[in-house]
């Protein structure tokens, strides 16, 4: 038997998944909910035994909230304080101040990510319990109104100028086109890309 199919203690295991339905950006039904609420509510369904009823403060939960020793909430669009806004998100869904949180932003892949910080935390023994999430609303912090990136940009092209190469620059380009270059660089269709992701949701 290999390694890899031998059982651990440290082995990593996944309890409890939720999420918010997806809406139409600025048009959907949470085009005004702020992505506190949304984070809140995922907070608190997570934990729950029994979702029907997700406003009850008493109904049992799958680990006491004060077991859970770790926060991670992957985001991408919030301003400065969204660190605040989670933590606070973390407190109104029942988790006490005793369990930390932190947030992590790794572009498209934030959510993924805070789940991968929060696996390797319980696979090397830093904590027991964890919770890993992400939280987006493109509603209230529409891409069109990021700002530009806070750097010297006439020192970011003579660097650019020494290497010979734009990689620098590249960073502004748009999600949109650059899903376009990786369909055409590694020869994606829409058909399959569509069949992959309804299977995701299965």
């Amino acid at each position: 038997m290999s390694s890899r199919s031998q059982q651990s203690p440290r082995d990593v295991i996944i309890v409890s998944s939720v999420r918010t339905p997806l809406c139409r950006a600025r048009r959907g039904a949470f085009a005004t909910t702020p992505p506190s609420t949304l984070l809140s509510a995922v907070l608190r369904g997570v934990l729950l035994r029994d979702r029907s009823n997700t406003s009850d403060a008493n109904a049992p939960t799958l680990v006491e909230p004060s077991a859970v020793e770790d926060v991670c909430v992957g985001n991408v669009m919030s301003p400065a304080s969204g660190a605040a806004a989670a933590r606070m998100s973390q407190l109104a869904a029942g988790l006490p101040h005793t369990v930390s949180l932190s947030t992590t932003n790794r572009q498209c892949s934030s959510g993924l990510q805070a789940c991968a910080n929060i696996a390797n935390a319980i696979a090397s023994g830093q904590i027991e319990i964890g919770i890993g999430c992400g939280v987006e609303s493109m509603s209230t912090h529409p891409m069109n109104r990021m700002p530009p990136p806070d750097v010297d940009w006439d020192e970011i092209k003579r660097q650019q100028e020494k290497l010979g190469n734009e990689d620098a620059l590249d960073c502004l380009i748009p999600m949109g086109i650059t899903s376009e270059n990786v369909i055409k660089k590694y020869g994606m269709d829409r058909k399959s890309l569509d069949a992959f992701a309804a299977e995701s949701h299965r």
